[in-house]
């Protein structure tokens, strides 16, 4: 299965969309990567350089997500074929205009 992932992103390497590309993907699946209850409280936001962002949805999450991020990055490099190589938590962004 990793190589057919590999020839799918291998498609978009290089061109403007490929942080598009993965971070489709990975929203596609993240539940199964994830879990229901982690994949609930997180979500993929941008790619680029090879770094996946991740931004928090419900804060009170922020510090059991980062301490399983190494669980993680290996889960997120095994379903990219190694397009992920880092990942980056991002606390929730409000709108803008909005108060929190």
């Amino acid at each position: 299965m990793e190589k057919i992932f590999g020839l799918l992103f291998s498609l978009y390497r290089g061109t403007p969309k490929q942080g598009e590309w993965v971070v489709a993907c990975l929203q596609g699946a993240w539940a199964k990567l994830l879990g229901d209850r982690l994949a609930g409280v997180c979500r993929p936001v941008s790619f680029g350089d090879s770094t996946l962002v991740i931004e928090i949805l419900d804060p009170q999450w922020e510090e059991a997500i980062k301490s399983v991020t190494p669980e993680l990055l290996e889960k997120l490099r095994s379903a990219t074929a190694g397009e992920v190589r880092r990942m980056t938590v991002a606390g929730h962004r409000s709108p803008a205009g909005s108060k929190q």
